[in-house]
């Protein structure tokens, strides 16, 4: 069962998306379809994605059939942030998906922690950058 969810946040300026449980072909395109719909009508181009607790069934050789969905439904530049679910399999997809977005012009950052993806969903003016 999943009990993913995709939230907007307009007022930060980025859409969350919760990946919750059993991820395949089918639930992909679903989250797909409602996260380019957000980015349609938000006009948002910052996603988090939160891998944590996903049972993926997507194997890495089909991540670039997600990536190529993905990009074709969004048809714009977007930054993500990707916290991964810590589960080797898991995490080879996701960074199979990752590496294609990065291919295809988008900006990928992973996150590592709760801090670090509360950094990340702090509106640009608002964050702090450390040199060195």
């Amino acid at each position: 069962m999943s009990l993913s969810r995709v939230i907007p946040h307009p007022d930060s300026g980025y859409i969350e998306v919760i990946l919750d449980g059993y991820a395949d072909w089918l639930s992909a395109v679903q989250r797909i379809e409602l996260v380019a719909e957000a980015i349609e009508q938000l006009n948002l181009d910052r996603i988090l994605i939160d891998f944590e607790r996903v049972n993926m069934q997507i194997a890495v050789v089909e991540a670039p059939e997600v990536v190529r969905l993905f990009h074709v439904f969004a048809n714009r530049p977007l930054s993500l942030g990707i916290i991964r679910s810590g589960d080797g399999r898991a995490d080879a997809t996701i960074e199979a998906f990752a590496a294609g977005m990065g291919a295809l012009g988008h900006d990928i950052e992973f996150l590592e922690g709760r801090a670090a993806a509360a950094a990340w969903v702090q509106p640009r003016s608002k964050r702090i950058r450390r040199a060195g």
